[in-house]
């Protein structure tokens, strides 16, 4: 559908507008969908000028889905908001998002840091992604220490980016995911096995290859696994790409009950009506301190429930959370929390 007609489907009745994270915050109509479709839909008639404020607004979204969940008229505002960015990126003074794009393109990943060597060859392998490889290591080990519980030979794939970061930020992006697409090839690999919700909706949309994420995985192999007990009140944060995005959100809480000792505390939004943390769609890179607020938000979540320990399937949200939690809360990635001994 045209970006145009896409547009135009916006009955402009408001739904959308409960369920924004980040109009929660502003209460600025421009910052929520309807506001925001309004303001692209002026800017392809010429109807108003591309002013640096009108083109800043298709970047302050987290790209949580939760308004494409609450529209009536069934709107993907996240394929609007992405064709948006891709069209009035150049047009923006955005250094940090234009860093990103071009060290994805030099070096192979958004932080501009050596990618490490992959390591076996085998049909099946584990895929970490950029922001765990970089970021959040421990993620990493304690997703192969549980698949080495439960498979025979797979290998790990770390020397290329899914290309998430210029879909997100609002590059080009076909010629290098056609490049790594062929690297998967050579290497001979026919199933990867992800926990970023990032990478995942990526491979599993832009790639010719099986996706499993480790959640389901885990479940199927449940009868041959043990983890070690937890006595602590335990509350689970739903990433929203790994929720609205992948529909997968029953998983992690079946793993967590598996955990002896560990009391499942929900917060008030979860599953499909889960609150945003801030940390996705590169919202904190423009708007640090909206994104700030909106993990504020989840955390008093998490103290209501009077949860001890917060958990959550995604590295981004996982170190968004504790960066924000400080000493109060003790966060973890659910991948590390189900491999600790």
């Amino acid at each position: 559908m045209e970006p145009e007609s896409l547009l135009k489907r916006c009955m402009r009745c408001g739904f959308c507008r409960a369920s924004c994270p980040v109009f929660e915050e502003t209460k600025n109509e421009g910052s929520v969908a309807r506001g925001k479709l309004q303001t692209l839909l002026a800017l392809l008639e010429g109807e108003v000028p591309a002013s640096e404020k009108a083109l800043l607004r298709v970047f302050e979204c987290t790209t949580c889905d939760a308004c494409a969940q609450a529209c009536p008229a069934g709107v993907e505002v996240g394929s609007a908001i992405l064709a948006a960015r891709r069209r009035y990126l150049a047009k923006l003074e955005l250094p940090v998002h234009e860093w990103k794009v071009e060290v994805t393109r030099e070096m192979g990943n958004p932080f501009g840091e050596v990618m490490r060597a992959s390591e076996g060859e085998a049909s099946t392998a584990y895929f970490p992604g950029c922001t765990t490889q970089f970021r959040a290591g421990e993620i990493e080990q304690a997703a192969v220490g549980l698949l080495r519980r439960i498979l025979g030979d797979f290998s790990v794939v770390r020397d290329f980016c899914c290309g998430a970061p210029l879909l997100t930020f609002g590059s080009a992006w076909e010629d290098f995911i056609a490049r790594n697409r062929a690297k998967l090839e050579e290497q001979g690999v026919e199933r990867l096995i992800v926990t970023c919700p990032g990478c995942y909706n990526t491979l599993r949309k832009h790639y010719r290859i099986e996706v499993v994420h480790l959640s389901a995985l885990l479940l199927e192999s449940l009868e041959e696994l043990t983890f070690s007990p937890l006595s602590a009140r335990v509350a689970y944060h739903d990433p929203c790409h790994l929720t609205r995005g992948a529909n997968i959100y029953e998983e992690p809480r079946r793993l967590l009950e598996a955990v002896p000792e560990l009391e499942l505390r929900e917060l008030e939004h979860t599953r499909l009506d889960t609150r945003c943390c801030g940390a996705g769609g590169g919202f904190p890179l423009a708007f640090p301190e909206l994104s700030a607020s909106l993990g504020k938000r989840r955390l008093a979540e998490a103290k209501r429930a009077k949860a001890e320990v917060l958990t959550t399937f995604c590295p981004s949200c996982y170190l968004h959370l504790r960066t924000l939690a400080g000493e109060d809360l003790i966060v973890k990635d659910l991948t590390v929390l189900l491999a600790e001994d």
